[in-house]
């Protein structure tokens, strides 16, 4: 019975969590949306900004009647506004996302710019042009004449190449130096290989030359070579 009583207390927490969640993204994407009308909530319902709640209300239910798409099949362009209406009551209808609203408007009165693409920027939105100088397309072409005759690249011969050349042109050389670093990697490998193998050889004969001279001349004979290369005095000459 408690471990049902729980699943149910973690299953209601985790539907109010979720209900908040749902409530918050949809309070800021209504918020967002406003930025890129031309009209604002307040002028979408027909009402002052200093209007009441009650008059909110009353604006919302006459003009949902007159928008509503049921009565309105023959014309598609109304759905829209049914939206817009629906959208401005539901900000405006929640004093919390008024106020946040309300600040909104104030900052964009305050000053007269938007957000255009990362920019900020006050000029008419319809004749905003999206420019970078640092692209091709977007380039001064005034000064393309000074330009003329002139290697694109720095280099003689070679004029300006589309991109998927270029792509093209950098996949080749980093399979050509993936290659070569292969190429070298097994040779240095084999290298190194060659150079164990000719001391491990030279340390082999050495070996077997010393075993030899030592079998030949005997230990005794051996003892007295090793005392006369270390300087080390016989003890049968004391």
């Amino acid at each position: 019975m408690q471990s049902k009583g729980l699943e149910r207390l973690c299953f209601r927490k985790r539907l109010i969590i979720g209900g908040l969640c749902w409530h918050r993204y949809l309070t800021t994407r209504l918020l967002s949306t406003s930025r890129y009308l031309s009209k604002t909530h307040y002028d979408i319902l027909g009402v002052k900004k200093d209007c009441t709640a009650s008059e909110i209300k009353d604006s919302f239910i006459r003009l949902s009647k007159e928008t509503h798409p049921d009565k309105n099949p023959d014309r598609p362009e109304v759905h829209k506004e049914f939206i817009l209406v629906n959208e401005a009551y539901s900000v405006l209808s929640k004093p919390r996302e008024r106020r946040m609203y309300d600040a909104e408007l104030v900052y964009q009165e305050q000053t007269k710019m938007y957000n255009f693409s990362g920019v900020m920027t006050d000029a008419p939105r319809e004749k905003v042009i999206f420019k970078d100088e640092t692209l091709w397309e977007s380039r001064d072409k005034n000064e393309d004449k000074k330009y003329e005759g002139k290697p694109y690249y720095g280099i003689k011969g070679i004029g300006r190449l589309p991109n998927n050349y270029i792509a093209f042109g950098v996949i080749i050389f980093a399979l050509f130096g993936g290659l070569l670093h292969f190429f070298l990697a097994i040779k240095g490998s084999q290298f190194a290989s060659a150079q164990l193998d000719r001391r491990d050889r030279i340390a082999s004969q050495t070996y077997k030359e010393v075993r030899e001279r030592a079998v030949r001349n005997g230990s005794e004979l051996q003892l007295a070579l090793l005392r006369e290369k270390i300087d080390v005095p016989n003890p049968k000459n004391k």
